[in-house]
């Protein structure tokens, strides 16, 4: 399968390199809206496109968008800007594929949306669902029966425990474990370490003592 990775930043580095693991997949080239076409990016990489020259090709050939296929690889600082491209790429026709590293754990049972991107040595439970455009980072566990919904990211090594939902667009910081039945809402952010045994609803930044104790008074 032939693809274009959305994003030539770090994370666009990250998926770049998760895709050597993957046979399967073939990289035509990186997107980038905030670089210049040809600026270089990291060893032997370009940005090659925008999404004004891309929506050129879709314009000029006719099987452009069943050609090649989108990853999106645009980081955590602005989730509205992830799933602003996803919704893009979908109405223009793309599909988003589903990555999951040769070495993460997938059951058999477990649903999964569009333009998922899973990493090494993360493990998804029995019975959990997952939408669309999310990001587990290396060592993730998404614990049985939980729901994950759109566009959330999940940073290095966290963990849910079982039944736990989520909703959209959250991010959540490297080592956060949530507990069991734990539901969370939209827009989130959890820095790092975090232990979360409530519910938590829309738009709250949840920070740990660490985080508490270095902000201004």
């Amino acid at each position: 399968m032939n693809v274009f990775i959305y994003g030539a930043g770090v994370l666009g580095n990250q998926v770049y390199h998760l895709i050597h693991e993957m046979p399967e997949f073939n990289i035509s080239g990186f997107i980038d809206d905030t670089k210049e076409i040809g600026e270089p990016i990291f060893p032997d990489q370009k940005v090659t496109e925008n999404r004004e020259t891309l929506e050129k090709k879709i314009s000029k050939e006719l099987n452009f968008t069943k050609d090649y296929s989108l990853v999106l690889a645009i980081g955590p600082d602005n989730l509205a800007a992830r799933w602003k491209v996803f919704r893009w790429g979908l109405e223009k026709g793309f599909d988003f594929p589903n990555l999951i590293h040769p070495r993460a754990s997938v059951d058999a049972s477990v649903s999964l949306g569009k333009g998922n991107i899973i990493l090494a040595n993360a493990t998804i439970d029995y019975e959990v669902s997952i939408e669309d455009a999310n990001y587990l980072d290396i060592g993730c566990l998404i614990s049985h029966n939980g729901i994950i919904g759109n566009n959330n990211f999940f940073t290095t090594g966290c963990a849910t425990a079982g039944n736990v939902k989520f909703g959209n667009h959250n991010f959540v910081g490297m080592h956060s474990t949530f507990t069991d039945d734990v539901e969370v809402g939209d827009e989130n952010y959890f820095s790092a370490k975090n232990l979360v045994n409530r519910n938590v609803p829309n738009r709250r930044k949840i920070l740990t003592f660490l985080d508490q104790k270095s902000l201004p008074i």
